[in-house]
């Protein structure tokens, strides 16, 4: 990724959980701290890469002690963004068989925790692009304004000027935040 161009600047490496109880009792073959090295590595060789994960709240046993450290790796971590589901039972899982169920309403308190600082990082990430040229393959048309992505999986739009852009590369510089990314002009 560092070295060529014709790789995309992103990666979405699923964690599941930010305590190695968690992941041990989920039959994960990794600690958190191999994640952590990992990401850490990559995000310090891949300049302007955008690294997203995934995290699941609730899972059996998860106390709030063990989802505090979750949450604190998460907040120190170098992840731009966390996408985060509530644990559901299925039925030939073997999760189901664990006792220790946490309440319905503590996992949506939990995910809905995790959900906010996911969005904090993203707003950082996306604060990061701003005042910058970057490269944007487009994709469609929005309302009055063409939406495309960087490399790096940054959400880009720029007014429709009147021109087809779908499927073409354009170079724009950001300008400022939208919901879900930046406003450029071309």
């Amino acid at each position: 990724m560092a070295e060529r161009e014709n790789v995309c600047k992103q990666l979405h490496m699923p964690l599941q959980a930010g305590s190695d109880t968690i992941l041990k009792a989920m039959s994960r073959k990794y600690s958190v701290k191999e994640f952590h090295d990992f990401i850490e590595h990559v995000h310090e060789n891949v300049e302007g890469v955008c690294i997203g994960t995934d995290v699941i709240v609730g899972f059996p046993g998860e106390t709030d002690s063990l989802f505090n450290e979750t949450f604190d790796y998460l907040t120190r971590s170098c992840l731009d963004y966390i996408h985060v589901f509530s644990y559901s039972e299925r039925q030939y899982a073997r999760s189901k068989k664990i006792d220790a169920k946490v309440p319905a309403d503590i996992i949506t308190q939990r995910s809905r925790a995790l959900r906010q600082l996911s969005q904090e990082k993203r707003d950082l990430f996306f604060q990061e692009h701003l005042n910058q040229s970057l490269n944007v393959l487009f994709e469609s048309k929005k309302g009055s304004y063409w939406s495309g992505l960087t490399d790096n999986y940054l959400r880009v739009m720029v007014p429709d000027k009147g021109k087809n852009m779908k499927n073409t590369f354009d170079t724009v510089f950001s300008l400022s935040l939208s919901s879900d990314g930046v406003f450029a002009q071309q």
